[in-house]
């Protein structure tokens, strides 16, 4: 019976929850901010443009996909169906 963990109402977990958290002191907390490097930032920064490029790459595609298939989409418009 000793293994039996007591389930609490969430009412009283959000103690347990602040209390546990205070005890710790290798967290971190919304306001901390790791040390980091020149280097690791400079690596963030490049992987940052990497994916800004990456992404640029993919909209300018599709819009050229869709400029491309605007004729076609116009000339849709005006033609005819043929059970009419």
């Amino acid at each position: 019976m000793a293994d039996v963990i007591k389930i609490k109402p969430s009412y009283l977990l959000s103690e347990t929850t602040k209390r546990l958290m205070s005890q710790r002191v290798d967290t971190m907390t919304q306001f901390d901010s790791p040390k980091l490097t020149i280097a690791e930032i400079r690596s963030i920064e490049v992987h940052a443009r990497q994916l800004r490029s990456e992404v640029m790459h993919d909209i300018m595609r599709a819009l050229g996909r869709k400029i491309a298939a605007l004729p076609q989409k116009i000339a849709g418009l005006f033609h005819r169906p043929r059970h009419a």
